[in-house]
């Protein structure tokens, strides 16, 4: 990896622990890049996943089949986190596919490595339990969001969150991902920016 990669998992990890030399000499190293073309599948549904990646460059979309459709469940671009998380965690075949929507470069710890570094630097640990707590949390706030929230609020705190994914992710995508029909999306939208 190149030294502007290193410092890219650095600061993502150091965004939940703090890392001490020693541990940056045992952590750093473990990290690999993977770059994935337009269109490839970085998961699938049914392999188990063996990697957790930080996005470095480009966006990628997680989604099922379901009923001959594809949902959108969700999205990852520059410094988050993507891949089948579920399927890393439980060492079981993965439910959901993750593609890449753009040319991307992802840095990623295989599950072996990850476990290795949890037994040998403690500080670890603390960061897989934190990384778990906010997946945890997302997943519960998007549920609440789906339930509770009208097709229009939906839209509005996507466009808060995450408005350069308009420019980036097709409106199908999007409208897939807040539950809606790409009509409804087109229409709310223009909507939205009638308003402004």
């Amino acid at each position: 990896m190149s030294s502007r990669e290193v410092e890219l998992v650095r600061r993502t990890i150091e965004r939940y622990v703090a890392l001490t030399a020693d541990d940056r000499s045992a952590i750093l190293p473990c990290w690999k890049r993977y770059r994935f073309q337009r269109g490839a599948y970085i998961s699938r549904a049914g392999s188990v996943e063996d990697h957790f990646y930080i996005v470095e460059e480009g966006v990628q979309r997680l989604y099922i089949e379901h009923d001959g459709a594809e949902i959108c469940l969700g999205f990852s671009y520059g410094n988050s986190w993507t891949g089948d998380f579920d399927s890393f965690v439980r060492r079981s075949p993965g439910r959901f596919q993750v593609q890449a929507l753009s040319d991307s470069v992802l840095l990623g710890i295989t599950y072996a490595d990850l476990n290795r570094l949890y037994e040998t630097v403690p500080v670890m640990e603390r960061f897989g339990r934190r990384i778990l707590e906010e997946q945890v949390v997302g997943r519960a706030t998007r549920e609440i969001e789906q339930i509770a929230l009208s097709a229009e609020e939906r839209l509005d705190r996507f466009l808060q969150r995450s408005p350069h994914l308009l420019q980036l992710v097709s409106q199908k995508d999007i409208a897939s991902y807040l539950r809606m029909t790409p009509e409804t999306f087109s229409r709310l939208r223009a909507r939205m920016v009638g308003r402004s």
